[in-house]
């Protein structure tokens, strides 16, 4: 429970965009009305917080409609525009309005498919495009309006961090231990920098500096522009110690870095300095990302294969539905879209 408190707070910051600063001008919201979800939590600092603005947002809620997309989808679709761009484990992808629920197009944005699973990181809305990376070493930009591919790239690793798109750069890691900025329009290399461990986790992004964490239990600050180094901690040198590696994003809020370490150590880093100013052991191994949306924390487990909704106030539950995602919630400002296992669910508030 603590670790969907920590991630609550960290979404609670002084702005309504859950903090994102200067990078979260390229949301790509485009209709009135709507917000923008266009990657991987929401904004750059990976807060994955959306208030409640006109329109109230928390449970009750009512299942409006679902689309099956016949495959395991692990992770959230990018909005944008009013079209959620949702990826399943094979490489599929569509196009979904909103609205209508029509789908717009259908495409393989994993070149040479043999049909079998793979995995596949959070899609991202950037520009006018749709990007995407695989674990076998792809990553593939299409054109957001028709589906079809600009351009695709393929590298030597395993690719499981979720690209960060900002000022023209897409930011992630892979398995050989390394951090990339590619260029958006062409998807060639515009800096690198090697890490002690795997990069499992999503890059996040605060004032100019890519924060990242490896699978070593290290989290680095890099200069976003170049790529220079600002400051490392190694947690695991410090208490309370253990030798877990970082599996989930970092979030930036208040000053702070919060990370959870997979052997369940949540840390607060001083953003500028990389000190570390507290950690607290959870107990147990700590499960995907939760959403904060309005004054609801949304977090989901495989074993009871249930999606469940805690107000933030109260800390009771307000929300539950029998399916299950890693980070199961986003939204358009309008309605909440629910990843089960094969199906996107659209969910809307039951009050007037």
């Amino acid at each position: 429970m603590l670790a969907l408190v920590v991630l609550a707070l960290a979404g609670c910051g002084g702005s309504d965009d859950g903090g994102a600063g200067s990078g979260s001008s390229e949301s790509g919201s485009g209709q009135p009305g709507y917000v923008a979800w266009p990657y991987f939590g929401r904004v750059p600092e990976r807060t994955h917080y959306l208030p409640s603005h006109e329109r109230v947002l928390d449970p009750p809620l009512r299942q409006a409609w679902s689309i099956n997309t016949h495959a395991l989808i692990e992770f959230p679709p990018a909005i944008a525009n009013g079209v959620a761009y949702v990826i399943n484990k094979y490489g599929n992808g569509k196009a979904v309005r909103l609205s209508d629920r029509k789908v717009l197009w259908e495409l393989k944005l994993r070149p040479n498919d043999k049909g079998t699973p793979l995995d596949v990181t959070a899609p991202v809305y950037y520009d006018g495009r749709v990007y995407g990376a695989f674990l076998d070493g792809y990553v593939a930009a299409g054109d957001a309006a028709t589906g079809r591919k600009v351009w695709v790239r393929k590298l030597d690793a395993h690719l499981e961090s979720s690209p960060l798109p900002i000022g023209g750069l897409l930011y992630f890691g892979t398995d050989t231990t390394d951090v990339l900025a590619l260029r958006t329009s062409d998807g060639t290399t515009s800096w690198k920098f090697n890490v002690p461990g795997a990069v499992k986790a999503s890059p996040s992004f605060h004032d100019g500096n890519v924060f990242v964490a490896d699978y070593e239990g290290s989290m680095f600050a890099l200069e976003a522009d170049s790529g220079k180094p600002v400051w490392r901690t190694n947690t695991t040198t410090q208490p309370p110690f253990g030798r877990g590696g970082f599996f989930s994003s970092p979030a930036i809020a208040f000053g702070n870095v919060y990370a959870a370490r997979d052997d369940g150590t949540v840390f607060a880093f001083d953003a500028k300095t990389g000190k570390l100013r507290w950690s607290y052991d959870v107990g147990g191994p700590i499960p995907g990302t939760a959403t904060v949306i309005g004054h609801t924390v949304y977090t989901s487990s495989f074993e009871t294969n249930k999606t469940i909704g805690i107000d933030a106030r109260t800390h009771k539950k307000t929300f539950e539905l029998d399916q299950a995602g890693y980070t199961p919630v986003v939204s358009d400002g309008r309605r909440l879209f629910l990843v089960g296992y094969f199906d996107l669910i659209g969910l809307e508030p039951t009050k007037p």
